[in-house]
């Protein structure tokens, strides 16, 4: 059994050396902590309620869902991308189109991002398109989409199941789904499945967070003869060297009685503000909460022992609507402020794709 990366307790002293630095600025980004109050690592909480919309649903009601973004700013072009995932009701297309759109307001409403590339789940071969990550490669200059989706057969003597492939191109406009290349799969680690992928190079590597599951998703039984369920899905951490190869995966946060409580966590962003990293992640508390997670937050000084801030009756953000769902969540720093893409839930149980901004360096 692999040891995961989520236990709680406090860095030994033999690790202190290993805390970055913290940075009285960070020139372009307006990263800094505000030691004049104390505040070291902060990472602002936004108002889902107030966002703007950036992408609407393809209907209105439970299984409508404009979401599972991933955003980036390109400071060549002046303008923020967007990726996002159009879904149906089970019984339907389920996540039936994705789109990449732009903007060089961020706040700006939904006619304001213009859609620079599409694609749907036939272009994939796919069941459905969920969440998939963007970022413009640091090397080469390339655009790179790592789409997470259900395959619609078995292939390469693996059975039907989430995975993650690769598109590169020069533009965003390129990337050309019958040119993926399959980068991560279940069977490569022993999981049942591997989705939802968010992707950042740190330090030179790329590092690929996922949401996994164990084949066997259930504890026991007990000495009373109990079967408890161990939750469905898990937080898994894969690095790589050219960000094609992930050879391998760790545990960085599993659900149930004996990790981080509910039945599925899934990752959502990753980022640092010196000298702490923050994780938001999604909770599922029960089965039912599978298509309505809550936003929880998790924090570390050296990415490797994370201590879990939000309790699951007390999510970081909720919506004012339905069942308060707000998920999904990335996080881009950009000037002065962090630009918050996420899904949010609407009074008519649908989720839409909003964009929320706060300044850095606040409470």
């Amino acid at each position: 059994m692999p040891t995961p990366l989520w236990r709680y307790q406090e860095m030994e002293r033999s690790h202190a050396h290993e805390c970055p630095r913290a940075e009285t600025d960070t020139e372009g980004t307006g990263v800094r902590p505000n030691g004049a109050q104390k505040w070291w690592g902060l990472l602002p909480r936004f108002d889902p309620d107030a966002g703007n919309v950036v992408a609407e649903p393809p209907g209105s009601g439970y299984g409508y869902w404009a979401g599972a973004p991933s955003a980036v700013f390109d400071p060549g072009t002046g303008l923020f991308y967007c990726y996002y995932r159009q879904r149906w009701p089970l019984g339907g297309r389920r996540g039936g189109v994705c789109r990449i759109v732009g903007s060089a307001d961020p706040d700006a409403p939904a006619a304001g991002w213009q859609t620079v590339w599409e694609a749907t789940r036939e272009d994939f071969g796919s069941n459905s398109i969920e969440r998939s990550s963007l970022i413009r490669d640091p090397g080469s200059g390339e655009w790179r989409l790592y789409v997470s989706s259900e395959t619609a057969q078995s292939y390469d003597r693996n059975p039907a199941t989430w995975r993650v492939d690769l598109l590169q191109a020069p533009t965003i406009g390129g990337l050309d789904p019958r040119q993926r290349r399959i980068v991560m799969d279940a069977a490569m680690y022993g999981f049942s499945h591997v989705k939802d992928p968010v992707v950042q190079v740190i330090g030179g590597e790329y590092v690929a967070l996922t949401s996994a599951a164990w084949r066997d998703q259930h504890l026991g039984p007990d000495a009373e003869g109990v079967i408890h369920s161990r939750g469905r899905g898990l937080i898994a951490v894969h690095r790589s060297l050219d960000g094609i190869d992930f050879p391998t995966a760790q545990v960085l946060a599993e659900p149930g009685p004996q990790g981080w409580g509910g039945i599925n966590v899934r990752p959502s962003a990753l980022i640092y503000l010196a000298p702490v990293w923050s994780l938001l992640f999604d909770e599922g508390t029960t089965r039912a909460d599978s298509y309505d997670e809550q936003c929880m937050l998790a924090i570390s000084t050296d990415c490797k022992v994370w201590r879990r801030l939000t309790p699951s009756h007390a999510p970081w953000v909720r919506s004012a609507h339905g069942t308060g769902s707000v998920r999904y969540v990335d996080a881009v720093l950009a000037g002065e402020r962090v630009h918050y893409f996420y899904e949010y839930t609407r009074a008519d149980r649908a989720h839409e794709l909003r964009h929320a901004a706060v300044p850095l360096g606040g409470p």
